[in-house]
């Protein structure tokens, strides 16, 4: 048995990609012991899966539950510390802990005298090579073997939500703040969507995939959202819209959490969503996922290692219907 400290301060999306790591780590020997670091904001969501055992709160603004759980980890006495995140506060917290190994991901921030000095290997997170070719390296080190099919949802506690106001085999349409100009990177190539043209996206997945569809939204207030919502939606119950402009049912799930969002992934047939942390859900539940991206090199980087993705270009709404036209 071994004891590993993994650290992932970022994002939910981020960590489900790390599961690649704890499976592979748990699948060479289940008594392995895996704890992470994590920031306040994802410590609620690992706290799901059941094969993570502790969890400490790396916060740069609270020294004092930074000195404590210090204390708390160089008494585990962890044969390996695994750095995923590349962050600064990430690499200097771990300079005074203890662990046999050390090995770090990193990606802008790179003090080569402190790498040398306190970790084994180190990798650049560089868009030569895939992410997930990064963690195979560090799993290669590890001396384990990356398993041929990832379950990613292994020992997780699934959130409980009410299925009965959804559709049977429909396409997931998640309409976040990445479709909308103004609400994301500022180089981003937008779609235009918007209360005018979205009944033309509604009509062209409809007649494409003869399915009915599920429409889901980020946590960012969206006004064009909100005008496309008002004219097309009727409040049904509590969070649930409902639109009976169109051939098929189209449902509106209002005010979703990440984890309704995964069970909503879970129960359809296929996505349709821009590139990210829902892409990464879709892919770990092996569902058919047709994702927006800007750029191919950045999403290859993430991606490559997806068999059940299509790639679509970022653009106004006419092209991109153009593209699931002639999926």
């Amino acid at each position: 048995m071994s004891k590993f400290l993994i650290f992932r301060t970022d994002r939910i999306g981020d960590f489900i990609f790390s599961r690649i790591l704890t499976e592979s780590i748990k699948l060479n020997n289940k008594n392995n012991k895996i704890d992470f670091v994590c920031s306040t904001y994802n410590s609620k969501y690992i706290r799901n899966f059941k094969d993570i055992s502790d969890i400490y709160i790396l916060d740069k603004y609270d020294l004092g539950l930074m000195l404590k759980n210090l204390f708390k980890i160089n008494k585990k006495k962890y044969d390996y510390l695994i750095i995923l995140d590349g962050k600064r506060r990430s690499i200097f917290f771990s300079l005074a802990l203890k662990a046999r190994k050390k090995y770090a991901i990193l990606k802008d921030f790179r003090p080569s005298l402190i790498l040398k000095l306190f970790f084994n290997n180190y990798f650049v997170n560089s868009e030569a090579n895939t992410q997930f070719n990064n963690f195979s390296s560090i799993i290669n080190y590890l001396n384990i073997k990356v398993p041929e099919k990832i379950n990613y949802y292994n020992n997780y506690n699934f959130k409980k939500i009410s299925y009965k106001y959804l559709p049977k085999n429909y396409i997931l349409l998640h309409l976040d703040e990445k479709w909308f100009e103004g609400y994301y990177y500022k180089d981003f190539n937008y779609m235009n969507l918007n209360f005018k043209n979205f009944d033309f996206l509604i009509n062209t997945i409809l007649n494409k995939f003869k399915n009915d569809i599920v429409i889901t939204s980020g946590k960012v207030d969206v006004k064009q959202f909100e005008k496309i919502k008002n004219r097309y939606f009727v409040k049904y119950f509590k969070n649930i819209y409902m639109c009976n402009k169109f051939k098929r049912k189209i449902v509106f799930v209002d005010n979703t959490d990440f984890r309704d969002l995964e069970q909503i992934v879970n129960l359809c047939t296929k996505v349709i969503c821009c590139e990210g942390a829902i892409s990464h859900v879709s892919h770990a539940l092996n569902k058919k996922t047709y994702a927006l991206i800007n750029n191919f090199k950045t999403a290859k980087f993430w991606t490559n290692h997806m068999t059940n993705l299509k790639l679509l270009k970022r653009d106004n709404i006419n092209k991109i219907c153009k593209q699931i036209s002639d999926i």
